[in-house]
């Protein structure tokens, strides 16, 4: 009879996946959630006062439990979990005693010559939503993935395929890429980017990710827990792909400047396509043969780095459009706009300056045709173990996609601030700017703050947790009861205690 270690590594070994229009129809209820928190903050008076037990339960419900019941209960039944949460709000939106909140439509000065950085690259409600929900359904899949009520289908792919664990681990490269674009903006804004600089910091700030790489190492190890030696390898894991994105972006940058990111991401991972295809790394990856040195026994982790981060790059790209609050100069092909360009180019038209929204529907449907096109015609199908060409733009043409739906959200409940450019050489001195009104906007549920300040600490925890419980229970044998109240204790934690670190204004990242 096979141990219980065995029958878990046999749980989640040589699976297939499943259909990719399933996984944007399950994940579409993240958008539906927000939808629903914005008309109950904008046309009632749940949220007003958001520290109340009530307010913070709601929210819960909405923002995390929906994202639970997604992936397990209601996992054959989206449209029915969709549908109890419209219901509601369609009521509350006929409700015609509840107030409601005046759109933003005035018109707000900003002066290029005095901005401040933190004001040319403000918090964006709905990127920050976006993030949120995915570290969320992250944290969820991967505990939730070793009990039977979570269907086969979600679970990390052997080889080829597509799974929504599959797609979780690209968009969270392609969120860590869109969010370090924020740094690239800022330098090249102020004219303080320097190349040595910024590499000493990346390998700083890749320590802590690299520790956290080696604890779980140390105790998968020791503790004798499940593996899956396809996914990674022998010893490598996701946190030693994590903490080498910054460093391989700070190393490339002169590249990135000069390409672009979306275009040396297009490089690359058509020249790593070849090379798994004609010079045998696909065959050395896939090869069932004994594993022998470093190289090899972490086979799969080290040749994915290269479809990762190519991930990564298309997340940096993306920042460069959607991140500031006014459209620089060519911002679809660099993030190296200083702020005299940018004041010196601003009346310059050009194809290839875009609105945040206009530049999510561009390369949503650039990624969703080229995706739809290669499946078509191409012999390979996607893969996540090897991270290929196919991949890439998958996990790339899904998180755009998911971004413009977010931002169509925001825009179709809150509005969006009109900007007018004020550039008068008679401004220079004056703080000319109605920023503040942007600034003091935050359409953020708190239970999503609080996730979006610690979101590595809460997937540590996760991380944590998971190994825990999966040591003193046996999740095969559980029944859908007990399952469900194990998920459910398990995220309610998760949040509690994030929410806590928010109240007490601890914020690590």
């Amino acid at each position: 009879m096979s141990s219980l270690k065995e029958r878990k590594e046999s749980f989640v070994t040589d699976l297939t996946g499943g259909d990719t229009l399933d996984i944007y129809q399950i994940t579409s209820i993240s958008l539906t959630s927000y939808l629903i928190w914005c008309i109950l903050k904008k046309k009632s008076d749940t949220f007003r006062h958001e520290n109340t037990f009530i307010a913070n339960a709601i929210d819960f419900m909405i923002n995390w439990n929906n994202l639970l019941l997604s992936v397990t209960t209601y996992s054959n039944k989206i449209k029915s979990l969709t549908l109890l949460n419209i219901l509601p709000a369609v009521l509350i939106i006929f409700n015609k005693s509840i107030t409601t909140t005046k759109k933003t439509s005035d018109v707000l000065n900003v002066n290029l010559n005095t901005i401040k950085p933190s004001q040319f690259l403000p918090h964006k409600s709905y990127i920050t939503v976006y993030r949120s929900q995915m570290m969320i359904i992250t944290c969820i899949c991967i505990l939730a993935v070793d009990f039977p009520i979570f269907p086969r289908r979600f679970a990390k792919v052997e080889t080829w395929g597509t799974s929504l664990m599959d797609l979780g681990v690209g968009s969270f490269v392609f969120s860590m890429g869109l969010i370090s674009s924020r740094s690239y903006i800022r330098q090249n804004f102020t004219s303080t980017y320097s190349y040595s600089k910024n590499l000493l910091k990346s390998l700083k700030n890749s320590i802590p990710l690299i520790i956290l790489g080696l604890i779980r190492l140390i105790s998968v190890k020791s503790l004798d827990y499940q593996e899956h030696l396809t996914e990674y390898g022998l010893h490598w894991n996701f946190f030693f792909t994590l903490s080498a994105m910054p460093l391989l972006s700070n190393l490339l940058y002169p590249l990135i400047s000069i390409f672009s990111p979306f275009i040396l991401s297009l490089m690359i991972s058509i020249g790593y396509e070849i090379g798994l295809v004609k010079y045998g790394l696909l065959e050395f990856i896939v090869s069932s043969n004994e594993r022998i040195g470093f190289i090899q026994e972490n086979k799969e982790g080290l040749v994915s780095l290269i479809g990762y981060f190519c991930i990564f790059l298309n997340g940096l790209g993306l920042g460069s459009i959607i991140l500031p609050l006014i459209p620089t100069p060519n911002n679809l092909f660099t993030l190296n706009n200083s702020k005299s360009q940018i004041i010196k180019k601003l009346n310059s038209n050009s194809l290839f300056t875009l609105k945040p929204l206009d530049g999510l529907f561009l390369t949503s449907v650039f990624y969703q045709l080229i995706y739809f096109i290669v499946d078509t015609c191409y012999v390979y199908g996607v893969s996540r173990r090897m991270t290929n060409f196919l991949y890439v733009i998958w996990v790339s043409a899904y998180n755009c996609s998911f971004l413009f739906g977010y931002k169509l959200v925001e825009n179709f409940i809150w509005g969006e601030p009109n900007y007018k450019i004020v550039n008068d050489e008679d401004d220079k001195e004056k703080e000319n700017n109605d920023l503040s009104n942007v600034e003091s906007i935050d359409q953020v549920p708190v239970t999503l703050t609080a996730v979006n300040n610690n979101s590595l600490l809460l997937f540590l925890l996760a991380n944590l947790l998971t190994g825990l419980i999966n040591m003193k229970f046996n999740t095969l044998d559980a029944t859908i009861s007990e399952s469900t109240k194990i998920l459910f204790g398990y995220e309610a934690a998760l949040c509690l205690i994030s929410l806590i670190l928010y109240r007490l204004n601890i914020v690590l990242r």
